[in-house]
């Protein structure tokens, strides 16, 4: 399905591609893709959740990504904010979906720490995050992983155009944010401690763009968080691990209820 969202303050107008794999909706969970993600790129992992679960499970599209609006055309240093509190919140107030004002979140590298945001400051009520592979600020072994890869370009676009309407737009606003000067103190450390919902947090043990600072900082910031390591595992670890990252998102939608 289509969501269309009216321009704000923060984002311009944009028409969100949407899916919705049906279940209960007593405590529905909601996905939230990567830099260079989109709902197809999740895999099977929604309809694995759905299944195990029961659950209502949503997945979308970013603006700019996979099928939804082309938008915005570049991204500056707030854009994980404005995505967390503005975007999120106002997509979530127009499903016809019960309780989905209180999501489970499950997020993967970009989109968990949307999801960390979100729940952070109190944009949307989540009762229980699973955050995969996510950031908390920029560490340079990400930083220098962007910069390796940037040489491949339009090697990895052309793959990309599987999963995107506007492969190019969503690779170079993604390279182009992420070694920017201004976004090099990006930090939502101090947003952790406000955190007081459950929080599992997982990352593999060869992580191509982050370190174990990560989850440290997620396990000591925030109250009733668990983290673990899974090996033999890289950042997509729902490609790498599927089995165990889908153990940890059904161990989050558990705790919270």
């Amino acid at each position: 399905m289509t969501v269309p969202l009216a321009a704000s303050e923060e984002t311009p107008a944009v028409d969100l591609h949407v899916r919705v794999w049906d279940g209960d909706t007593s405590t529905p969970i909601v996905m939230l893709h990567e830099g260079l993600g989109s709902v197809t790129q999740w895999r099977s992992l929604p309809a694995d959740l759905a299944e195990t679960t029961g659950r209502t499970v949503i997945a979308f599209d970013r603006g700019g990504h996979g099928s939804s609006s082309p938008i915005p055309a570049g991204h500056d240093a707030r854009f994980m904010h404005r995505e967390a509190v503005d975007v999120l919140p106002r997509l979530l107030a127009g499903l016809d979906i019960p309780r989905i004002e209180s999501p489970v979140l499950v997020g993967h590298s970009d989109g968990a720490s949307i999801a960390l945001i979100a729940t952070a400051t109190g944009a949307v009520s989540s009762v229980s995050i699973c955050t995969i592979a996510p950031h908390v600020y920029v560490e340079e072994v990400c930083l220098e992983g962007i910069r390796v890869i940037s040489h491949s370009r339009d090697q990895i676009v052309a793959g990309l155009a599987r999963h995107h309407d506007r492969p190019d737009l969503v690779f170079d606003r993604w390279r182009d944010v992420w070694l920017s000067a201004d976004f090099r103190d990006w930090n939502i450390e101090a947003l952790l401690p406000q955190i007081v919902v459950p929080v599992t947090a997982v990352q593999g043990d060869r992580d191509e763009y982050a370190t174990d600072a990560m989850l440290a900082s997620i396990d000591a910031h925030v109250a009733a968080a668990r983290v673990s390591f899974l090996p033999d595992c890289g950042h997509v670890a729902h490609r790498d691990q599927p089995a165990a990252v889908l153990a940890a998102c059904v161990a989050a939608a558990e705790a919270g209820g």
